[in-house]
């Protein structure tokens, strides 16, 4: 995998690495995002931050609802975070996209 999330100019690669399953590509676009709105990456906080709210969107719109357990969790963290990223509230968008993270890794955990 490209550990290379982010070009210079602080924006978002154009597009996602292909995932195998939904919750993988919920998983990529979370790590993504955090990568993106880090404070030293951002040359532009506002319209990176509506560039990483719309990459979070695109993946949580194949993200399955109604799961039980960490991947509702998981959704429901980066649902929020969404609406931090709206405001540009990057440092409480970034606490709940490691929420999601962790939640995340407990939901794979759980699928294997």
């Amino acid at each position: 995998m490209n550990t290379e999330v982010v070009s210079r100019t602080g924006t978002l690669p154009g597009d996602l690495v292909t995932a195998v399953h939904p919750t993988e590509a919920l998983e990529i676009a979370v790590e993504q995002v955090l990568a993106a709105v880090r404070p030293a990456v951002l040359t532009d906080p506002v319209s990176g931050a509506l560039r990483a709210e719309e990459c979070l969107r695109t993946a949580l719109s194949g993200a399955p609802h109604g799961a039980d357990g960490p991947l509702e969790q998981a959704v429901a963290c980066a649902e929020a975070a969404c609406e931090h990223l709206r405001y540009c509230e990057l440092q409480e968008a970034r606490i709940l996209l490691v929420a999601a993270r962790g939640q995340l890794v407990r939901a794979n955990a759980q699928r294997s």
